[in-house]
């Protein structure tokens, strides 16, 4: 809820929609460790299917006038707002009733946002459709900046005062968000000073300058493949950096990668310019440093994020075991960093939408019979954009704001395991939804990535675990493990990189250190090195690659990518109890699925077992890798199998 969050909060939410490249307040999109490489659409056909293969849209607003009268009526009721303003300290029953109307008008705002939005993803290239998102994304704006006084209004008052309210019948609703404006209430600014900072929000751009220099500025070099010229450019990149010809591999990431070495110095100052802009705002808002203040948000303890780079550094080995599998997979003497994108194992198996939902149901059964029967009730229903098309949004979502309605899940099925995988993944953010839907009101709906990604992950686990123990065959066996060790590195692994490197720069910055390019270059290039076993000749990185930072448009997000790591982590330990039949496990995670936003993501999964501020639940993680790669040694060494306990 926008009124609720402060303004690094609200940023915080913006940006990690902006990495599904989908609108605020609407989605959860597929894993980070693919979001940044997403290919283009392309047309396809399909047979008949049982599975709908389109959403109906017609669930949130009947038709385009439709939205647009509730549009015009929502505009009204923010302007009425104001009345409130001034008023919130007079009595908890007063404050109450002004949250309740803003929560009110919050709720109805985000439907037609939702509609906005979906509508849009149907074929970009429809004027009307973009115009409608446009218009919806500015009422959200006019929303934030109508209910701005709340948070600043709520801290001036006595907090002692606050805090008895808090807790009275009264506010029942609204306890957590109070207690949260109690917390934050050391780093909240006056209404003027916060509304100044947010007004400064689109000076401050370099997310968006990173975003048209990649994808619209920069002329992209051509290399021959097959017989024809191929554009390298990102989404070419994305093609063809798996491709199974090594020489292919290895041209492909010579001109891509010597193309963003033309623009070292441009991309450097733009990541220099959004670190400092994050040093210099958790400063003005008495942070002890930008880590501190982006965690803040969603009640995050920081020992996490040092836990998680701690606990990566600390099992490295791990990761560098893998890399030697990989070579031994690939037979080849010397693993390049070209040598990471292709499937160890390749498989020429397809898959249809009804058996993606089939394996999804099969996977999730030790979820329970509730589970279930919420998942049928999704997937027997138009709520899902299943198919490629021309001028539909790339890549894949899930869409849960609408509160009164329910989930919305778009996707580009491609008939392959990755597509049942990510029919698997959003579903499960779909699932979360409905469950807190059941059991939260509208102000404790909004949970955090933190968690968000528990749900997908754990559902994807689920699945890759089902499909290595139904595998006919020892190749089809090694293809599966493939796919999850795979995950593992991509989800697990690179993620943390990523952590490691965002947090060496703050800290750099910090102490006043200049971050040019070719300084962010060598740090980055550290990191990868020690990631990869350079200096144990397990891979070899040419010095070019190490531009490989000013790819990742993740960086300009402030301590985003983390939660991609600490979610696979908790995801794993979920899924390999609840499929060994340990029930209380899983009631204990459905019910942190289901406290929505009511409590720290954090704290939630604290309840449910998994402590993210402790080394247990990343030994647990290498436990399981380990264990994958023993039974894919043990395949190829054509001994006897392991014995395949997850426990």
């Amino acid at each position: 809820m926008s009124f609720l969050l402060t303004h690094r909060a609200c940023r915080a939410t913006l940006i990690a929609l902006a990495v599904a490249g989908i609108q605020p307040a609407l989605a959860v999109d597929k894993s980070a460790a693919q979001s940044a490489d997403a290919p283009a659409t392309t047309q396809a056909t399909h047979p008949a299917s049982q599975t709908p293969a389109q959403w109906q849209l017609s669930d949130l607003y009947a038709t385009p006038a439709a939205w647009q009268a509730a549009y015009e009526k929502i505009g009204q009721e923010i302007d009425d707002l104001a009345r409130f303003q001034g008023q919130l300290t007079a009595n908890p029953k007063a404050l109450n009733d002004a949250l309740d109307a803003i929560t009110d008008v919050h709720k109805a705002a985000t439907r037609l946002n939702v509609y906005a939005s979906l509508k849009g993803d149907e074929d970009l290239r429809n004027s009307d459709a973009q115009e409608r998102r446009n218009t919806a994304d500015r009422l959200m704006s006019t929303l934030g900046e109508a209910t701005g006084f709340v948070r600043p209004e709520l801290t001036s008052m006595d907090q002692a005062t606050l805090k008895q309210w808090a807790d009275l019948p009264v506010l029942s609703v609204h306890q957590h968000f109070l207690h949260d404006v109690i917390r934050q209430a050391p780093h909240t600014l006056s209404n003027q000073t916060e509304s100044a900072l947010a007004a400064l929000g689109p000076v401050n751009g370099q997310s968006s300058t990173f975003s048209l220099l990649s994808n619209a500025d920069i002329e992209w070099p051509q290399v021959t493949i097959d017989g024809k010229q191929q554009t390298i450019d990102q989404a070419g990149y994305t093609k063809w950096r798996s491709n199974a010809d090594r020489a292919v591999r290895k041209d492909v990431f010579k001109a891509f990668w010597s193309t963003y070495n033309q623009y070292e110095d441009t991309f450097g100052s733009l990541l220099s310019q959004a670190v400092l802009q994050h040093v210099i705002d958790a400063r003005l808002h008495h942070y002890d440093s930008a880590l501190a203040a982006a965690v803040s948000a969603d009640d995050i303890p920081v020992g996490v994020y040092h836990q998680l780079v701690d606990s990566v550094n600390n099992n490295l080995d791990t990761l560098h075991r893998y890399l030697k599998l990989r070579k031994r997979m690939l037979g080849v003497d010397t693993l390049h960093y070209y040598d990471i994108y292709p499937p160890l194992v390749k498989s020429d198996k397809t898959f249809t939408i009804d058996q993606a939902r089939q394996l999804t149901r099969t996977a999730t059964q030790p979820l329970g019979a509730h589970y279930q029967q919420l998942l049928d009730e999704a997937t027997n229903n138009p709520w899902t954009s299943v198919y490629p098309s021309r001028g539909k949004s790339p890549g894949a979502y899930m869409a849960g704001s609408a509160y009164d309605v329910h989930p919305y899940v778009l996707m580009n099925f491609n008939d392959d395991y990755e597509s049942v995988s990510t029919y698997a993944h959003e579903w499960g953010h779909g699932l979360h939804s409905m469950l807190v839907h059941e059991k939260q009101p509208f102000a404790t709906s909004d949970y955090p990535i933190f968690t968000a990604e528990v749900a997908s992950t754990t559902n994807e686990g689920l699945l890759v675990d089902h499909m290595i123990a139904q595998a006919k065959t020892d190749q089809d066996k090694l293809f599966y493990i493939g796919q999850a060790l795979e995950q593992l590195r991509g989800t697990f692994f690179r993620q943390a990189q990523f952590a490691e490197f965002e947090l060496a720069i703050h800290e750099a910055a910090e102490k006043g250190e200049p971050l040019s390019g070719a300084r962010m270059t060598q740090m980055y290039g550290d990191i990868l090195d020690k990631y990869y076993g350079v200096k144990q000749g397990i891979t070899q990185i040419d010095a070019a690659d190490d531009i490989e930072w000013a790819y990742i448009p993740h960086f300009y997000y402030d301590f985003y990518v983390y939660q991609y790591a600490t979610s696979i982590t908790a995801g794993r330990y979920f899924a390999s109890r609840i499929e060994n039949g340990e029930t209380d496990v899983r009631d204990a995670y459905l019910a942190a699925l289901s406290a929505g936003g009511s409590k720290s993501g954090y704290e939630l999964l604290k309840e449910a077992g998994v402590d993210l501020n402790t080394a247990a639940p990343y030994k647990n993680l290498m436990d399981y890798m380990n264990r994958l790669m023993d039974q894919a040694n043990a395949i190829l060494d054509g001994s006897k199998k392991p014995d395949t306990d997850k426990s």
